[in-house]
């Protein structure tokens, strides 16, 4: 298994620019945590439907450490996988947001430096950029992609905004793209951006957008005519619906399919349906281009 440290400071009365967070390790087993981390109690929490095991490490601050103001500290981590599913990302994310909101409590008034140049911040950065290279930044509130990197044909990844206009930033660029490069392109919209807002955007940003449109390159509906079609969420139905219009993209003699797809409408009862409809994705969009 691998150790993601994630934080945290829980004690400390002195400056900190001479503790560095212990980086990513391979543990077997906790026998193997280095010296200075001892076990101190593991806990578990639930996100998604999905279990994840987080353990408590007690860090006693090296003898070699001039400082003696140092306390004993704890450090939060969670175990992972080797392969980090997008499902598992999006968990890690939620927590390291937890995290740098709590770091910038407890810590108010030791830092001089800005947050993004924290050691807590560069290593969240760091093991997320490790295992998800389309990562630019993270501050704790959003993502940004980086639509230059040229992604394998079956990814299917989840992106996080604030506003609007955040969503209407990644996603032109992201259809634009996909119609230059002869993929078909399907929004399906929300009530965060509609349908009418959603065509009017893409006309002023994309040149000869209507051609594209009149030649059946790009599809844009509601989710009220896609996932909650006859008012109600079937997980069969809608995979089986983008199988479909995979297989027609490419009758069409376009190279492939670029989708979008908002989830604002999610309500609890679809939770857990739209939980396993997620994971199943993952499985089936690998096998498409």
């Amino acid at each position: 298994m691998r150790v993601l440290i994630l934080s945290h400071f829980n004690i400390i009365t002195g400056p900190i620019e001479f503790l560095r967070i212990p980086e990513i390790s391979d543990f077997k087993d906790f026998k193997t945590i280095p010296k200075h981390l001892t076990f101190h109690e593991e806990n578990f929490f639930m996100y998604d439907y999905e279990i994840f095991k987080t353990v408590n490490l007690k860090f006693t601050v090296p003898s070699t450490m001039k400082r003696t103001e140092y306390e004993d500290l704890m450090i939060s981590v969670i175990i992972i996988d080797e392969e980090i599913s997008p499902k598992i990302f999006q968990s890690i994310l939620k927590k390291c947001k937890e995290e740098i909101k709590n770091i910038k409590n407890v810590s108010k008034g030791l830092y001089n430096s800005s947050d993004e140049n924290t050691a807590e911040f560069l290593e969240i950065k760091k093991i997320l950029l490790k295992y998800y290279q389309t990562i630019n930044d993270i501050d704790g509130i959003q993502l940004n992609i980086d639509l230059n990197y040229k992604f394998p044909w079956g990814t299917h990844m989840c992106y996080f905004y604030q506003k609007k206009e955040d969503l209407m930033d990644i996603l032109i660029p992201y259809i634009k793209m996909g119609l230059e490069e002869n993929q078909m392109c399907v929004w399906v919209t929300s009530e965060d951006l509609k349908e009418k807002e959603a065509k009017e955007k893409l006309e002023s940003e994309i040149k000869n957008f209507n051609k594209f449109l009149e030649k059946g390159q790009i599809e844009i509906f509601p989710y009220t005519e896609w996932y909650l079609k006859d008012g109600e969420f079937t997980l069969q139905r809608v995979l089986d619906a983008w199988v479909q219009k995979y297989n027609y993209a490419i009758s069409q003699g376009f190279d492939g399919i670029r989708v979008t797809g908002n989830t604002a409408w999610i309500e609890k009862k679809d939770w857990k349906d739209f939980s396993d409809y997620e994971e199943e994705i993952n499985n089936v969009v690998g096998n498409y281009r």
